[in-house]
């Protein structure tokens, strides 16, 4: 028998390749709703229930998509400037970064007497919140001194809990969808404080209570 027709006679024996085996993409968790216009509900398929701080958990996501970018954030001009007091350290430390404090979306320039004057702040900084924001900075801009890495994480944690959802305010089933599936993926565990986003409650745990078990 010709080579080339054993060949092909072997080849059509031979039992097809093997594809790999995908592990199944898990059960989305099922959201219940809210409570106390802080914490999101949501049951697994395994029968635990989970409580979401919905404050915590997008901090955590604002926390890394700010430290992820290099560019400044994109800053919105005031109508009316506003004028910032700070301590006289804090003061000092503002005038010694006024790149930095631009670099986050806060336009600022010396106004005399321990003031700066705010020209623009972050898009996502709500305005009530700016002249707190500014002060915060500053402060930490103060504090952080010895060490420029350091400092810059704080910043960071500051820009992130302000920009953040806050407890108490109200949000829409579409944004809770977008934390829920965060956490569940174990994407994020923790803000960037350090305090745990998710807490869970065992069908067991919660049936014992009930002297079920």
């Amino acid at each position: 028998m010709p080579t080339q027709a054993r060949e092909n006679i072997a080849t059509e024996h031979e039992p097809p390749a093997q594809l790999p085996i995908e592990p199944p993409a898990p059960v989305p968790w099922r959201i219940v709703g809210e409570v106390l216009k802080t914490y999101i509900i949501c049951e697994d398929d395994q029968s635990n229930v989970w409580l979401i701080d919905k404050h915590a958990a997008h901090e955590r996501i604002r926390f890394d998509a700010l430290k992820e970018n290099p560019q400044p954030l994109m800053a919105q001009t005031l109508l009316l400037p506003l004028t910032v007091a700070l301590e006289a350290d804090d003061y000092a430390a503002a005038l010694q970064n006024l790149p930095t404090l631009s670099q986050f979306g806060f336009q600022c320039e010396d106004f005399g007497d321990g003031t700066l004057l705010l020209r623009a702040i972050p898009a996502d900084i709500r305005m009530e919140d700016a002249a707190a924001t500014v002060e915060e900075l500053c402060h930490k801009l103060t504090l952080g001194r010895a060490d420029p890495a350091a400092a810059r994480d704080e910043l960071l944690h500051t820009m992130a809990c302000k920009s953040a959802i806050k407890a108490g305010m109200t949000t829409d089933p579409a944004e809770w969808r977008v934390l829920v599936d965060k956490v569940q993926s174990g994407a994020i565990q923790y803000c960037p404080h350090g305090r745990p986003v998710k807490y869970r409650l065992s069908r067991y745990e919660i049936e014992k209570f009930f002297k079920r078990a």
